[in-house]
């Protein structure tokens, strides 16, 4: 090395040379501070003012040492690197970068962050949250030492508003969902920071249109969770201004997401404190506030109706399932009204003190419990009204005046409640007026009762409810209980089932679940699993409901009375489920299904259509050329068993990670540093070879297993293997993971998180690409195949669907100020 770089090469290892290690130590964090990581690119210097360096002894030696021999400069109050050379030219400058790049550029991050905190006068809403400061207190809590003063004191404010909110949380929901929170949402002036910490100026406009795409496709990706639709609308619009591989994972992510729409009341409409409650499908949202009862249409986030009813604030007692009508006491006892129709009627005549009522789900009738009024009286009578006919359906004066009101089936048959201070469970038939004889265990009655909110399955035949056990559900008819549904270390507080029953959906402090009721137990003996789970924002979730129609369910946040967020259910309500679980499936070069290869044999398909099969024997491995002439042959050592072949039948890859020449039986080691390999794939250009071990990692190779490109992921299931698959082109690979999700990379920027694609009924079976990328087809143990659009217009396409269009200018003008207006729909 010659010239200007070999000298700067020379200067700067033979100052590394005279330093101590303290020094040396310093050094390289110093000149890290000074480096950008590219992505996909050159890695560039990057200026940074003084007090970001800190103001340790050892730190202001090593500069001025390092600027005495002109490795770097300082003008004014900044530092640089004298020579943007030294990063390729110095060997030792080269590995610390190569050895720490994907830790320089969440640390590029975090200064970034803290800086735009700083910026907004430390406002809160400018914390890091959720993956991000997860990813932050994991790499940078036990070395806060290599942070400045500023980002010690961003994260360290991260954490402590992280840990307040999560104590806050969970106070609201020991308190039964009390509004004891009221979060604010910070959008405009996180989109001004984003959009300030982003703006350069002085370049060029393709490079500025570059920059904005990139911070809002970020930005979209931190905004889902919160606002779903703005943030398809800015995938979209990232992607329309520069196609990057930023974008196009955005909106490849976009088109796929579970967050489907979150609507919000107004803030001049509603009231803190204000009782809400959430339809049966989550369609109508109703709220009553200063003698109103305010409804809204969800789905299309409009004002349906305003009912006013003197005293209704202080009176109100309950909405029906079907948001129809509403129920308030008054002096001489209960009206129930119509808000539709204006149609009322007179329930439960008499004072209403220490009296509870409730709407049964068909809304035709109305329960009501009155406490005893004589003294020491510990007892309450529980009545049963018709609403329409104002008459009572059933009276039974021995109930408990504590806990849950009791809860009527869909049919208005049965009615359940709990005595003894919640130790023992009581199923009446209203009809018939007698208690149901079956009893269930004591430990069951005990779990039933201490539930927040009992339900009846649709069967009218059981009742579950969500315990620290996972939902426990008893067959008062059959006189036993059915599957428990677990959610294992977290408890279950709210179950919902579909109108069939044959689905469940489960909300707790994990996130929510959507469960299959009639799934067999896994052979493994394990714990049944559900189809998918959706963690959320905050544990204070309550109203979850489910929506088959749509294919979505609704649940509303507690902390926020008037939030209802909707998310997709990825078609798993289908009238196509499969009882009997398909155990494998296969696609072939076009993306077509094909019969797969008896396990623990491995496949792959040329693009002519030729299978290449591999299996374990006896003798070694087994390599078949099928067709009308099939050809086989034994090759490598006894015990050796096949991870890949690859689509030409010349390579075949071992779960010890040696590639064998198939015509030669040529051996070299390989995919060195990873553990056994249950499963690997050649790309059918022969560029690339993707690898998962058995700790869950996944890798990225030259097909020839000497060079790991990236590591795409560091870790996911040890029991069960991914299923993996490329493109004809090489260009896109995909794999699935534990969760039943899918994740897309471009190999050209393997170092990207990828899309992700929820599909659910996991785990999957097989991943196959149409011919041109253009979908995703996805095979699943219970389902038929489902197709994910790939290509970005596609993608695009429906995500114009999904948002109702693109962003308007208003949206533009606040989140891409620099950048014309374009039409993205």
């Amino acid at each position: 090395m010659g010239g200007v770089q070999g000298a700067v090469a020379h200067t700067a290892e033979e100052v590394y040379a005279r330093c101590t290690p303290v020094e040396a130590a310093a050094v390289r964090a110093l000149l890290l501070r000074l480096v950008n990581p590219g992505y996909g690119a050159e890695d560039t210097r990057r200026p940074v003012l003084r007090d970001e360096l800190g103001d340790a002894d050892t730190t202001a030696r090593v500069l001025e040492q390092l600027v005495w021999a002109r490795l770097l400069t300082v003008d004014g109050d900044t530092v640089d690197l004298a020579h943007e050379a030294l990063i390729s030219a110095w060997p030792r400058l080269r590995g610390w970068v190569d050895e720490d790049r994907e830790r320089l550029r969440l640390h590029r991050r975090l200064t970034e962050a803290a800086r735009t905190w700083q910026q907004l006068d430390r406002d809160a809403g400018a914390l890091y949250r959720g993956v991000r400061l997860t990813s932050a207190r994991e790499e940078f809590g036990s070395t806060p030492g290599e942070l400045s003063r500023l980002e010690r004191d961003f994260l360290a404010a991260s954490v402590t508003a992280y840990e307040a909110a999560r104590r806050a949380a969970a106070r609201a929901a020991r308190r039964l969902r009390s509004l004891t929170v009221s979060l604010a949402v910070l959008l405009c002036l996180a989109v001004v920071a984003g959009a300030t910490a982003w703006r350069q100026s002085g370049v060029g406009a393709r490079q500025r249109d570059e920059a904005q795409a990139r911070r809002v496709a970020a930005f979209a990706d931190t905004l889902r969770p919160t606002d779903p639709r703005t943030a398809m609308r800015l995938a979209l619009a990232a992607w329309r201004t520069a196609d990057l591989p930023e974008t196009r994972e955005a909106v490849r992510t976009a088109a796929a997401q579970s967050d489907r729409a979150a609507f919000t009341e107004p803030a001049q409409l509603g009231a803190p404190d204000a009782p809400h409650w959430l339809g049966a499908d989550g369609r109508i949202l109703t709220t009553v506030v200063r003698d109103k009862a305010v409804q809204w249409d969800v789905r299309r986030q409009r004002h349906l109706r305003e009912v006013a009813v003197p005293g209704l604030s202080e009176g109100i007692v309950d909405v029906s399932a079907d948001a129809r009508w509403i129920a308030y006491r008054g002096r001489d006892g209960a009206t129930v009204r119509n808000l539709t129709n204006g149609e009322s009627h007179r329930v439960a005549p008499g004072s209403w003190t220490d009296t509870g009522g409730a709407f049964g789900p068909s809304g035709r009738t109305f329960v009501v419990r009155r406490e005893g009024r004589g003294a020491g009286d510990e007892g309450a009578t529980v009545e049963v009204w018709d609403v329409r006919r104002e008459r009572v359906l059933f009276r039974y004066p021995g109930g408990d005046r504590d806990g849950p009101l009791p809860v009527l089936s869909p049919n208005d048959r049965f009615l359940a409640w709990c005595t003894h201070d919640g130790e023992r469970l009581r199923v009446w038939d209203v009809v018939e007026r007698r208690r149901v004889a079956t009893e269930p265990p004591a430990r069951t009655q005990r779990l039933l009762c201490r539930s927040d909110e009992p339900v009846f399955t649709p069967d009218n035949r059981a009742l579950a409810a969500g315990t620290a056990d996972g939902v426990v559900t008893w067959d008062f008819h059959a006189d036993r209980g059915r599957p428990l549904l677990p959610m294992p270390g977290e408890d279950v507080n709210s179950v919902e089932f579909d109108p069939t029953g044959a689905y469940v959906l489960t909300g707790g402090s994990a996130g929510l679940a959507l469960w299959r009721t009639d799934s067999p137990a896994p052979t493994d003996g394990g714990p049944r699993r559900p189809l998918i789970t959706f963690p959320v924002e905050t544990p204070a979730v309550t109203d979850i409901r489910l929506d088959p129609r749509e294919g979505v369910l609704r649940y509303r946040e507690g902390s926020r009375a008037g939030v209802v967020r909707t998310l997709s259910l990825h078609e798993l309500i289908s009238p196509a489920w499969r009882n009997r679980a398909r155990t494998d499936a296969a696609f072939d070069a076009y993306g077509q299904p094909a019969e797969p290869a008896v396990r623990p044999a491995v496949r792959a398909v040329a693009a002519d259509g030729t299978v290449h099969t591999a299996v374990s024997t006896r003798d070694g491995i087994l390599v078949t050329r099928q067709g009308a002439h099939p050809v086989s042959h034994v090759l490598g050592r006894r015990s050796e068993g096949p991870a890949a072949i690859d689509p030409a039948g010349r390579t075949v890859v071992t779960a010890e990670g040696v590639l064998i020449d198939v015509a030669t039986g040529g051996r070299r080691q390989g995919l060195q540093g990873e553990d056994l390999l249950p499963t690997a794939v050649f790309s059918p250009d022969g560029r690339y070879l993707a690898a998962a071990d058995t700790q869950g990692r996944l890798t990225l190779w030259d097909a020839g297993g000497q060079h790991r490109i990236a590591v795409l992921a560091a870790a996911d299931s040890t029991v069960e293997r991914p299923a993996l698959a490329f493109s004809a082109d090489g260009s896109l690979l995909a794999a699935s993971r534990a969760d039943g999700s899918v994740r897309v990379w471009e190999t050209a920027s393997p170092r990207l998180e990828g899309a992700t694609l929820p599909t659910g009924d996991g785990p999957v079976l097989a991943i196959g690409f149409a011919p041109g990328a253009e979908e995703l087809y996805i095979a699943s143990p219970h389902l038929p195949l489902r197709a994910e659009q790939l290509t970005p217009e596609r993608a695009a396409g429906e995500v114009c669907a999904r948002a109702g269009g693109g962003a308007t200018r208003a949206e533009w003008r606040r989140y891409l100020p620099d950048v014309p207006y374009r039409r993205t729909c």
